[in-house]
């Protein structure tokens, strides 16, 4: 855990997340990305569901990755009141040398083909996917960094610093790792 201070506020816990969080980070996700594009890359569904319930799982991977491995660091920021997750940070850690491959969405986010709802809606995937794809390899050039591929917050929460310190955790992260660092996706905050 990591307990960054915001100016005129307390201080922000962030965290990783855990298996036990999965049903609260799919509220937060539904919170925090409900306009009509995001409902079609993220359909709140029974099948949509289960896919990003799929995604965070496997966001959750273990901390001693393979050598030149691609990393996913699921965060959260608990709501003080009642301890459930309130804001949500998904970040990518990516080896120099990596390949598209490795890279890409369909690499990063669990299969759909047993999810009707979510198939059906691969080319939304890639129109969403691609561009951020394209954009990240002709930046960063198989260089090493760290990006924010989502940042979220429930609206109930915004405005607290949470997605502030989940962004600053990205960072300073980036700077341990001695590699560059930027967001991959649109924020909600």
């Amino acid at each position: 855990m990591a307990t960054m201070a915001t100016s005129a506020r307390a201080p922000v816990t962030v965290e990783h997340a855990t298996p036990s969080d999965i049903s609260d980070l799919i509220t937060v996700w539904w919170d925090a990305f409900s306009d009509d594009f995001i409902q079609r890359v993220y359909p709140q569904t029974p099948d949509g569901r289960a896919w990003l319930e799929r995604a965070f799982a496997r966001n959750m991977a273990p901390e001693d990755p393979e050598p030149g491995e691609l990393v996913t660091k699921c965060l959260i920021v608990r709501d003080p009141a009642d301890g459930l997750p309130a804001a949500i940070a998904v970040y990518h850690v990516v080896p120099e040398g990596s390949d598209a491959a490795q890279r890409s969405w369909r690499a990063r986010w669990p299969t759909f083909e047993d999810l009707p709802d979510v198939k059906g809606r691969e080319d939304v995937l890639d129109s969403f996917f691609g561009p951020m794809e394209k954009t990240q390899t002709y930046l960063l050039e198989g260089r090493g960094h760290v990006f924010l591929e989502a940042l979220g917050t429930r609206e109930a929460h915004r405005k607290k610093g949470y997605g502030g310190a989940l962004v600053r955790w990205g960072a300073d992260l980036a700077d341990r790792l001695g590699v560059e660092c930027g967001r991959g996706s649109r924020t909600a905050n």
